[in-house]
């Protein structure tokens, strides 16, 4: 789920960088190059975690997504010299505290399903 938050991070710091030149006509679209990477990127994301569904619940890992908030947060912080305030930085400790909080109550059903599928992968069948 890292990963994914990652690329998609990164995807949304490429439209950021693609609203500069979006025009909604065809050309414009497909020649603008930072849209395209963005969209990449995004795509890497959502592949990403429907890979990451696949070992884990629905309720305990689309709220890691959150995630998400922090890097643009730090990506848009560093590169595109946007402020971090006070508010901000509350904002991050509570999706941390309820990213925490979700997960925590999943984490059995997690190392279940991981055993379930290292089984699989090694070709064990209890």
């Amino acid at each position: 789920m890292l990963f994914c938050t990652l690329f998609t991070a990164s995807g949304q710091l490429f439209f950021k960088y693609s609203s500069e030149k979006f025009q909604w006509n065809f050309m414009s679209l497909i020649t603008n190059y930072n849209l395209l990477l963005g969209l990449f990127l995004y795509g890497i994301g959502a592949a990403l975690f429907i890979l990451a569904l696949k070992f884990g619940d629905l309720s305990a890992t689309y709220p890691l997504v959150s995630l998400t908030f922090i890097w643009v947060m730090l990506i848009s912080s560093v590169i595109l010299k946007e402020n971090i305030n006070g508010f901000k930085i509350s904002a991050i400790v509570f999706i941390i505290i309820g990213v925490v909080a979700i997960t925590k109550g999943d984490k059995n059903n997690y190392y279940q399903q991981s055993n379930k599928t290292n089984d699989i992968i090694l070709g064990d069948k209890k």
